[in-house]
């Protein structure tokens, strides 16, 4: 049987048709969208933490602060004062959750204009870490640090399970002196530690991942 459709309501019907058609299209779509984002998801393990370095680590680390770290008003990680010399210890922990050897695993990471760092120590020791900073030309011709930066070679990660399956880095961060020879922070508000850890590594195929973890925030009062 044939069914006559008005040419008035040829347009309506012509979309109703093509919406029936893409609907199981977008349903297929967002599920291999999900299943996309839970396999990246599974795909790393980097976690970074930060807290007060203690009194033995400051008096044992060799470190000329530019004034006397960590006083008695420095109780909290992540609230300060103002014109303070802060010491903390930053961790980053990266494993290996897949049955697989991760190859080429590189960490990198950005610290505030307003700190300094330095390697406190990492496990495994075979592994190495490039601590290094930007510097900015004065008019004058000097120069100054105005930005710590850290690239860590992990080089491997063995399957999940095994030996070496994890590696561990520890560093020292600081609050330095301004340009001017100020102590930071020199100014309440709020402050970001570092931008990310980000790291990058290759499966056995070849194919690379990358992951970063979030930025430490902190207040300086």
């Amino acid at each position: 049987m044939r069914i006559r459709v008005p040419k008035k309501f040829l347009p309506v019907v012509i979309v109703g048709v093509l919406l029936m058609a893409m609907v199981p299209a977008v349903a297929a779509y967002e599920a291999h969208v999900v299943n996309v984002t839970a396999r990246v998801e599974e795909r790393f393990n980097i976690i970074k933490t930060m807290r007060l370095a203690t009194d033995e680590e400051i008096g044992t680390s060799g470190i000329t602060f530019p004034n006397s770290p960590n006083p008695s008003t420095v109780t909290d990680p992540t609230s300060v004062p103002i014109e303070t010399c802060v010491v903390w210890m930053v961790t980053i922990t990266v494993s290996n959750p897949h049955d697989y050897t991760m190859e080429n695993v590189v960490v990198t990471d950005h610290f505030g204009a307003e700190l300094a760092v330095a390697l406190w120590n990492v496990d495994p020791g075979s592994t190495v870490v490039d601590v290094y900073w930007k510097t900015h030309t004065r008019p004058d011709g000097s120069t100054f640090e105005t930005q710590y930066r850290i690239t860590w070679d992990v080089v491997t990660l063995a399957p999940s399970g095994d030996a070496g399956d994890s590696a561990t880095l520890d560093l020292l961060v600081w609050t330095k002196l301004n340009p001017a020879g100020k102590q930071e922070y020199t100014s309440p508000g709020p402050y970001t530690l570092n931008s990310g850890a980000t790291m990058k590594w290759l499966d056995p195929d070849g194919h690379q991942f990358s992951s970063s973890t979030p930025s430490l925030e902190l207040e300086a009062n």
